[in-house]
């Protein structure tokens, strides 16, 4: 998902979802598209455009052929997997956490009563902290290149803005299922009655892998089928057979669609996801909150001295694990 941009700046900014960008490009579009021009204002359109020497149909024509990419756009996979939540300012950011694994209270025996486990609630703070990048460009570059030097710079620091973010994640949920396993000490203290973390004992991943690590969010009532993999262990699920997958999804792959979907598992990729490593999680309003105080906010911070053209591009953002029960992470030995 594309990381949203805040436009305009100081201190009445409000945090928007990314659905609501969605929805405002849509209907400008069904603005655009519900009127008709006339004749004279689409000959008048098109004369503008012809008699525009300097940003008409010579800038068009130069960017037929543009610059040679040097990769592929980075994806950020932080928005599917917490939940966004838009934060209202001035208000306090906490969340609430309904645990029904609190301790149980035994009351005496000989007054008839019997044993209760009660319904413990939390109130859980989150805070916030700024995720920023300084980007900046020579000015000259302005009239040397006939790319638009100005949206790839921008368009480049959103996408470290989206690493930095999930990085933020995969730390978070390492720690989130470290510190679970000395919380979930039912059968052995320290280790957890139910294991949250798979050695994979083959050099890739296999199915049985996979079904042994959604068998215990089974047992904990959770439905996880999500997986985040780094593209190593993603091309694994090219190297399994016939026997494994069937024809029809062999028969897919040949025709070239990508595996997006195996059995109940939604699969995404990540350079960002360490090497050997595969996190199994459930739908995001079963784990966590990415609480976003204010979206990605651009400003100029021009360095004239310098001759350099630059912007500050920052968001302030939170991120929180609430529900650390359906998180399963698979090692490779």
């Amino acid at each position: 998902m594309s990381l949203p941009v805040a436009t305009g700046s100081g201190f009445g900014r409000l945090a928007r979802h990314s659905d609501e960008y969605v929805a405002d490009i849509q209907n400008v579009m069904t603005r655009l598209g519900g009127r008709k021009l006339s004749a004279r204002e689409k000959q008048s359109k098109l004369a503008n455009i012809l008699g525009d020497r300097q940003n008409g149909m010579v800038r068009l024509g130069q960017s037929m052929i543009g610059p040679i990419q040097l990769q592929l756009r980075y994806q950020g996979i932080l928005r599917n997997v917490l939940l966004e939540d838009t934060l209202t300012p001035g208000v306090p950011i906490e969340y609430d956490v309904l645990d029904d694994l609190g301790q149980a209270y035994l009351l005496h025996g000989d007054e008839g009563e019997v044993k209760i486990t009660p319904f413990e609630g939390k109130r859980v703070p989150v805070s916030l902290f700024r995720i920023a990048a300084f980007p900046k460009i020579k000015k000259e570059d302005l009239y040397y290149l006939r790319s638009n030097v100005v949206e790839y710079a921008q368009d480049m620091t959103k996408q470290a803005i989206m690493r930095q973010e999930d990085s933020r994640l995969i730390t978070l949920l390492e720690v989130a299922a470290a510190q679970y396993r000395l919380v979930d000490s039912s059968s052995v203290p320290g280790t957890g009655s139910l294991p949250n973390e798979i050695q994979v004992a083959g050099n890739y991943l296999s199915p049985d892998d996979l079904y042994t690590a959604v068998t215990f969010t089974d047992q904990r009532l959770l439905d996880s089928s999500r997986l985040l993999c780094n593209p190593a262990e993603y091309r694994d699920f090219y190297r399994w057979d016939i026997n494994t997958t069937g024809w029809a999804f062999k028969d897919s792959v040949v025709a070239g669609e990508r595996i997006v979907q195996f059995g109940e598992f939604q699969i995404g990729k990540s350079v960002i996801i360490p090497p050997g490593t595969t996190y199994l999680t459930p739908e995001p309003s079963f784990l966590g909150v990415f609480p976003v105080m204010y979206s990605l906010d651009v400003e100029e911070n021009n360095n004239v001295e310098q001759f350099h053209k630059g912007w500050v591009m920052d968001e302030l953002v939170g991120l929180a694990i609430l529900n650390p029960r359906g998180i399963v992470i698979l090692r490779k030995a």
